[in-house]
């Protein structure tokens, strides 16, 4: 009985540090459900707005990923070191480096929005491009890449450390979810070719707000499938929550029926 009672108080614990965990996606989700999507030549503007699109690059150009060397106009990559802490292993985070530049969403409703993607929470797909081990070297620019931030890919006796490349990038012609404030400034000048240049722009930035209702988030992933990342951590912590409150009744009335 007393390894129930210890299991049920071990569940309770970690659901309720999984609701307390997950409550700032929860909201995040919430918010994506609650706010429409919003075609860009009808956004006001003046308010949290939702659009879906395609990536276009802007006046700021592209930018070449340091590890697969796409172009780009948003890149987070991010080095992990497999280490040790007695009979468990786990990833480091050895470096984590943002470039990013600002890029204009297209989506057939007859004008583009201007995202500034700088401090915005970036949710995006994440790919490995190489990996390391004893084995296996890694990549000379990689190598290069770590040796100009101070680190190195080899360890005691030059042996090769265990280590992996990740990217996120975002690039023109990707499909864009982006949610957030949104204000309109002066549009593009008329030119013979755009006659009918629109007399504002649509513009997303980030307020610098850790509120997750006022931040700017981006993905490349589908609306529908934010939803469901988001909320798994809460479903996840009031599943155990219930459980340990149900084997903890379980526990008082055999209790008390002896």
């Amino acid at each position: 009985m007393g390894l129930i009672i210890a299991f049920t108080f071990i569940a309770l614990v970690i659901g309720i540090i999984s609701v307390a965990s997950s409550a700032g996606d929860w909201r995040r989700r919430q918010r994506i459900i609650a706010t429409p999507t919003t075609p860009i030549a009808q956004a006001s503007g003046d308010c949290v707005v939702e659009i879906k699109g395609k990536v276009v690059a802007g006046e700021q150009g592209v930018f070449t990923t340091p590890f697969s060397g796409r172009p780009a106009v948003f890149c987070r990559v991010t080095v992990q070191e497999k280490r040790s802490r007695g009979k468990s292993t786990y990833w480091h985070t050895v470096v984590e480096e943002v470039e990013a530049r600002d890029f204009y969403v297209e989506d057939g409703s007859g004008q583009q929005a201007r995202v500034s993607p700088r401090g915005a929470n970036a949710v995006l797909d994440k790919q490995s491009t190489a990996t390391s081990g004893t084995f296996n070297d890694a990549p000379p620019n990689l190598v290069e890449f770590l040796q100009a931030r101070g680190h190195a890919t080899t360890g005691w006796f030059g042996l090769n450390k265990s280590m992996q490349y990740l990217e996120e990038v975002l690039a023109p012609g990707d499909q864009l979810y982006a949610i957030g404030p949104s204000h309109r400034e002066a549009g593009p000048p008329a030119s013979e070719n755009y006659r009918d240049s629109p007399s504002s722009r649509l513009v997303m930035s980030s307020t610098g707000s850790t509120d997750p209702d006022m931040e700017l988030l981006i993905s490349n992933k589908p609306e529908e499938e934010l939803v469901s990342n988001l909320g798994g951590g809460m479903k996840i912590g009031l599943l155990m929550i219930g459980a340990s409150v149900i084997a903890g009744l379980g526990i008082v009335f055999t209790g008390l029926a002896h």
